[in-house]
């Protein structure tokens, strides 16, 4: 996903809805610090904590936009 790499490289965060083991829907607000083959390791904001997300399992994936003091998603 080419989004991953873009927080990655830009160092911005974004958000991403995936599927858990427990096969339930997930959204995190997370910083991107290593993409692999199968894997990405993040910095997640609502574990506040590394954590590291399959990316099979990852359903959506946005960008954070900032405007004017105010925090937008796209998801």
């Amino acid at each position: 996903m080419r989004i991953l790499e873009r927080s990655l490289m830009d160092r911005c965060p974004i958000e991403i809805i995936y599927m858990t083991s427990e096969l339930k829907c997930s959204k995190r607000r997370i910083l991107v610090k290593k993409v692999e083959k199968d894997y990405i390791t993040a910095y997640c904001y609502f574990r506040r904590d590394i954590r590291n997300f399959r990316i099979h399992d990852i359903l959506a994936a946005s960008p954070i936009l900032f405007h004017a003091g105010r925090t937008i998603s796209r998801l």
